[in-house]
C-alpha cells in the first residue's frame, strides 16, 4: 500500500510545520492569558480587602481556600500547557532536522541554517508570579 504522502514529503513537512508553529503560538497566547487573568484577579481581589477589610475569621479562611484553590488551578492549566508545548517545540525540531536545517554544509557552506537551539522555559516565571501573588494577597487577607 502506497503512502498518501509519496511524492509529497516537502509539502507535508511543510504543512505539519506551519501546524505546530500555529499551534506553539496558540498555546502560548493562551499561557499568558491565564496568568494575566488570574494575577488580575489577584490585584483585584487585594484592593478589594485593603479597602475592606474582613474581620470574620469563617470569611477570611474561605477566601484564602478560593484563593489556594485558583491558584492550583492555574498552575495545573499552566503545567499542562509548558508540556503540551515542549511536544510541539520537539515535533518543530524534528522537521528541521529532517530538513537539514540542522547539518552543517546543507544550506550554508560550513555552518548549519538553524542556530544552536536553546530551551528557554516560562512556566517557572509564571509560578513564581502565581506564588507571590497568593502570599500578597494572604499577608492582606490575614493582616492583623
Amino acid at each position: 500500500m502506497t503512502k498518501a504522502y509519496e511524492g509529497h514529503e516537502f509539502e507535508a513537512l511543510k504543512m505539519r510545520y506551519e501546524d505546530q508553529v500555529t499551534l506553539l503560538r496558540s498555546l502560548t497566547q493562551f499561557d499568558f492569558k491565564i496568568f494575566v487573568a488570574f494575577f488580575t484577579l489577584q490585584l483585584v481581589m487585594g484592593s478589594w480587602l485593603s479597602a475592606n477589610p474582613v474581620s470574620s475569621c469563617a470569611v477570611r479562611i474561605g477566601l484564602a481556600v478560593i484563593d489556594v484553590v485558583l491558584a492550583a488551578l492555574s498552575v495545573k492549566l499552566l503545567h499542562n500547557q509548558h508540556c503540551r508545548r515542549q511536544e510541539v517545540a520537539d515535533t518543530i525540531k524534528n522537521i528541521n532536522t529532517a530538513l537539514g536545517f540542522d547539518e552543517p554544509g546543507v544550506y550554508l557552506p560550513s555552518s548549519p541554517l538553524n542556530p544552536r537551539y536553546k530551551r528557554r522555559y516560562w512556566f517557572k516565571w509564571y509560578l513564581v508570579g502565581v506564588v507571590v501573588s497568593t502570599a500578597g494577597l494572604f499577608v492582606i487577607l490575614f493582616r492583623p
